[in-house]
């Protein structure tokens, strides 16, 4: 770093402190994120953006991490704390941290303050016990953070003669003569909150939100949520992106009945066609969404970097056993640490009624480096491996095991 006096500043407030106070500090930071923002993009203001995290009374929920020059800020990382549950009362859960707000002075870069925030922020994570880090951006660029793409999104895109003439194949004329469904878009304070929060819950495998936040996560990125309704009684939700072209998260009571809502929902948004992301998990709604789709295009997901393996890769293997059959097996796996010239390994062991990674002094099955780890392991890359037979990376991995899956919805992302 060139000799210029700076330091570091972590900032997390009180939940029981001055609201006044809390706002006013906020507000600074933010004005220095919207600036930066601005500049590099389009007009950015990420109060509006993610009220989950910078509404007023969630202001307590981020943590500032910034570099300050003579009090005046000068690079700044924000992290949202994000509990990763998987459905089922008794089921294991990770914490994680996840990345946004990104922003370095334009007058101050190139003085390796993005590298000394990344690090700080590491190190904050592993004392809050986060088990991984995620952020959304430039997967080069954050490569050389130790950050992966991770996961694999399905993104289907519907136009209305797909819709017309899958839903004459799949319900009879009298049913498709008439509209079905209607649409009320959700506000905080709808009738409907609670059960469609229930709804998300038996219909998620794997759950970030919590009743208090439900809402507000379904805001994000200027989203509108929408209530499906039959004859005055919530059936489901669509979230719905700004500009109206992408639906980015779906719950439907019944999955059978998603073409006739989908088709009542391009009529009467009067759309010409729809994007719809999912998961690889999500195996009942793609399903249905190969039947009425045009095309289908399958991509990484976000970047995460791994600081637990063993919490991680065991929440992963329990994740996929939710929609998939995982056979009976020991795999040990190499971790190369390329900075201290070590490999840490990692027995993942499948039995009839337990999942569990721990340490291992046994030989490795295969020892990857930590990038190549995350994409092998989770990405369309596990297909290019399998495909090689006895020349890939992972032959002999048990049946069923892998791609891992990592995807979560745009209102769960910071």
């Amino acid at each position: 770093m060139e000799n210029i006096e700076w330091e570091y500043c972590r900032e997390q407030f009180d939940v029981d402190g001055s609201e006044n106070d809390c706002i006013q500090k906020t507000e600074k930071i933010l004005d220095f994120a919207n600036m930066v923002f601005s500049m590099a993009y389009s007009s950015t203001d990420f109060a509006d953006l993610l009220p989950k995290a910078y509404a007023p009374r969630r202001l307590h929920i981020p943590t500032h991490h910034l570099i300050k020059e003579e009090n005046k800020i000068k690079a700044l990382i924000d992290t949202y704390p994000v509990t990763l549950r998987l459905q089922g009362e008794s089921s294991s859960a990770v914490k994680a941290a996840y990345v946004g707000t990104v922003s370095v002075h334009p007058n101050a870069r190139g003085r390796g303050y993005m590298i000394e925030l990344m690090k700080r922020v590491e190190e904050d994570a592993q004392k809050q016990g986060c088990a991984l880090m995620i952020l959304n951006g430039e997967r080069h660029r954050y490569q050389h953070y130790g950050f992966e793409r991770a996961g694999i999104r399905y993104s289907f895109q519907v136009e209305t003669g797909n819709i017309r003439h899958s839903c004459a194949q799949i319900y009879d004329e009298a049913y498709m003569a008439s509209p079905v469904y209607h649409f009320e878009e959700l506000g905080e304070q709808s009738v409907h909150l609670d059960w469609l929060y229930a709804l998300y819950e038996r219909h998620s495998h794997v759950r970030a939100r919590s009743r208090e936040d439900f809402w507000l996560c379904l805001q994000s990125y200027h989203a509108a949520a929408y209530t499906v309704l039959r004859d005055g009684k919530p059936v489901g939700y669509v979230d719905l992106s700004e500009d109206g072209k992408c639906i980015s998260e779906f719950a439907v009571e019944d999955i059978q009945e998603f073409p006739r809502i989908l088709y009542d929902l391009m009529m009467d948004f009067a759309m010409e066609q729809i994007g719809i992301n999912v998961g690889m998990d999500e195996t009942d709604k793609i399903v249905w969404l190969e039947k009425v789709c045009d095309y289908c295009n399958a991509s990484m997901s976000h970047q995460i970097k791994i600081l637990d393996y063993e919490a991680v890769l065991e929440f992963l293997l329990n994740w996929k056993q939710r929609y998939g059959t995982l056979a009976i097996s020991d795999y040990v796996l190499g971790v190369r640490d390329a900075q201290r010239g070590i490999v840490e390994k990692y027995r993942l062991s499948v039995t009839a009624d337990k999942i569990r990674v721990s340490r291992t002094d046994k030989a490795a099955d295969v020892v990857l480096e930590a990038l190549e780890l995350v994409r092998l392991l989770t990405t369309n890359l596990c297909f290019v491996e399998q495909c090689k037979g006895v020349q890939g990376k992972i032959k002999n991995a048990p049946a069923g095991w892998f791609p891992l899956p990592f995807y979560l919805p745009e209102a769960d992302t910071f």
